[in-house]
């Protein structure tokens, strides 16, 4: 599959520009993309009350939890299609890849038509289930609802976007994003203060630009002049790349899905604390979603640079990929630490004007503002771990970190202490072991996989 203008050759020639304008270009897309998610909880939280930023708030545990477990079958895809890409560069009409294409876009459809059915009718036993407090309730149930009608257009999306991510296209994603948040703040503006909507206006807003973003990568996929062109008469689950894609995205969503599940709990923990508390706690998380994205952005570096490199052969790019990965983030966390010390209280009150919400805000922000580090190095070692194909290792250590160490935290340390800081240490405490695990796991997989590749 040759090289195209809107293409990256992640085999051959230097890393360090080639892994640095790909991260950056992605890191733009993905931080525009939770810049317009944070307009949505500013506008609420500014204009529409306390009560309705819970709500928004609240529910974000909920929609993550269905969303991160497709979205490691997204994972999946960027892959299947980066190993086959890396071993067929030259083949422009390679089956493998149009048949894993397809059956990516049709995936997107079918998992998110099971989602919005699940959100539409059952928001509120799912709201029950992390205890939602009674004033929060309604706002909550609506905001689901409606954000449930996206889900589709969502999907298509991110696993179009994938699919362009997959032969190292990150420009036209960031186009994409760069129009649809401009629609949707425009939007967010014009439900919340003109037509006076509250958690409904924002999930509104937001549902209409994730159709737009579905739209316009559709268009884009279908005037693709290499074997990822889409033809919408051939969206279909094909048997073996759709195999393929559940063999190494099934273990990431599950990985993902236990990482909502914790998040669950500790959100049900929070929701004790009463609404001012939930408010906080979605503006601390809409800032430090900030710097999730960021570290996201080397982790997808890391799986796309690894994953080609893979199927390559080519063992030496890949240590020199997964060592530039980690000094980019090193460089990252110092950037985040000092925004933390610097504007932390000034970012909080982007969200909130009410004293208490600002309060529980810094509580939260004082603990997770300086430790994200820890999650990219272990994202670093993780997209490493997959880019080979060792996602059901890297499911299993990630459950045993989180698991082993989040949950039980939350079930007994913070019980025992019961302070609202206490309960968010098990964050940084569970980064910490994952990373451990990964890199004893990193050594040995790649070790036998240099060793079975030269045999």
């Amino acid at each position: 599959m040759a090289t195209r203008a809107n293409s990256v050759d992640m085999v051959n020639g230097p890393l360090w520009n080639k892994i640095l304008k790909f991260t950056l270009t992605y890191m733009l897309t993905a931080v525009l993309q939770q810049l317009y998610s944070a307009a949505d909880v500013m506008v609420v939280g500014r204009f529409a009350g306390k009560e309705a930023l819970a709500g928004v708030g609240t529910c974000s545990v909920l929609v993550n939890l269905f969303l991160n477990f497709i979205m490691g079958l997204a994972a999946g895809v960027t892959i299947v299609l980066g190993q086959a890409i890396g071993r067929n560069r030259d083949d422009a009409k390679n089956d493998g890849v149009s048949q894993a294409s397809h059956t990516a876009i049709a995936l997107a459809i079918y998992c998110g038509l099971a989602i919005t059915a699940v959100c539409l009718f059952f928001a509120t036993p799912l709201l029950n289930l992390i205890s939602v407090p009674e004033d929060v309730m309604s706002e909550a149930k609506i905001y689901l609802r409606v954000m449930a009608l996206g889900y589709v257009p969502s999907l298509i999306y991110n696993f179009g976007a994938g699919i362009l991510r997959a032969k190292g296209d990150t420009k036209r994603p960031l186009y994409i994003v760069l129009a649809s948040g401009i629609i949707n703040v425009v939007l967010n503006l014009l439900f919340v203060c003109g037509f006076k909507m509250t958690a409904s206006g924002v999930a509104a807003a937001t549902v209409i630009s994730k159709v737009f973003n579905a739209v316009v990568v559709l268009y884009v996929l279908c005037n693709e002049n290499d074997a990822t062109r889409i033809n919408l008469k051939k969206i279909h689950v094909y048997k073996k790349p759709f195999l393929r894609i559940l063999k190494l995205g099934i273990p990431s969503g599950v990985q993902s899905g236990v990482y909502s599940f914790s998040n669950i709990i500790v959100q049900s923990s929070v929701n004790g604390f009463g609404s001012a508390a939930i408010a906080g706690s979605a503006a601390c998380t809409s800032i430090t979603e900030f710097y999730n994205v960021m570290f996201n952005s080397i982790y997808q570096s890391s799986i796309v640079f690894t994953s080609q490199n893979y199927g390559a052969k080519k063992f030496d790019r890949i240590k020199r990929t997964f060592r530039i990965c980690i000094i980019y983030s090193v460089l990252v966390w110092v950037l985040q630490s000092l925004t933390t010390y610097f504007f932390g209280i000034d970012l909080i009150k982007l969200y909130a004007t009410d004293p208490k919400v600002i309060e529980m805000a810094m509580r939260k922000f004082a603990i997770l503002g300086y430790c994200y580090g820890l999650l990219g190095f272990s994202n670093v070692l993780s997209g490493a771990l997959r880019g080979m194909g060792a996602s059901i290792i890297n499911m299993i250590t990630s459950i045993i970190g989180v698991c082993g160490i989040r949950i039980v935290w939350v079930m007994t340390a913070f019980k025992s202490m019961g302070t609202f800081e206490s309960l968010y240490l098990c964050y940084p405490l569970s980064w910490l072991g994952v990373s451990i695990l990964h890199t004893i796991m990193f050594v040995i997989v790649f070790r036998n996989a240099k060793r079975q590749c030269f045999k």
